[in-house]
């Protein structure tokens, strides 16, 4: 029987260990190849297990408490032993949270400076109101009749 070599596609014989047209060492392919084809099931808990909907559902109700959230994050983020998939959602979450307070504290002290602005501005603390007098129309528009007419 002739197998091909799984690096160029020659045609080898049965018992030969180097490919005789690219030199690859074809024992350790083969053993390559059928490790490939195996297929292994991911452990049904762990550390690589996927979350499911009630897991996701829970995280998000422990998420919506203030105060304990941060604290969970960080402790999911920094649990090496945990599951790698909440360990992710967490490190995320952090980083969401970064950004955050970031944008917060930027837009923050630009409202401080404009507050600042605009007491150094008009620093009586005056308050400016426009009023709009409507003019009598009567005396500026003469009417085809009189008003006294009934």
């Amino acid at each position: 029987m002739s197998r091909q070599c799984n690096q160029c596609g020659q045609e080898v014989g049965h018992e030969d260990l180097y490919c005789i047209n690219c030199g690859v060492l074809l024992k350790k392919n083969e053993e390559n190849n059928i490790q490939a084809h195996k297929q292994t099931e991911p452990p049904k808990g762990g550390l690589y297990a996927p979350l499911s909907l009630g897991d996701y559902l829970l995280i998000g109700l422990i998420l919506a408490i203030p105060v304990v959230n941060i604290i969970v994050l960080f402790i999911w983020a920094l649990d090496k032993h945990g599951n790698l998939n909440r360990r992710n959602l967490a490190k995320a979450g952090l980083i969401y949270l970064g950004i955050c307070i970031g944008l917060t504290v930027v837009f923050g002290i630009g409202l401080v400076r404009a507050v600042r602005l605009d007491q150094r501005m008009y620093p009586e603390e005056k308050f400016y109101e426009y009023y709009i007098e409507h003019p009598d129309f009567e005396e500026w528009m003469q009417l085809p009749y009189s008003t006294d007419e009934t």
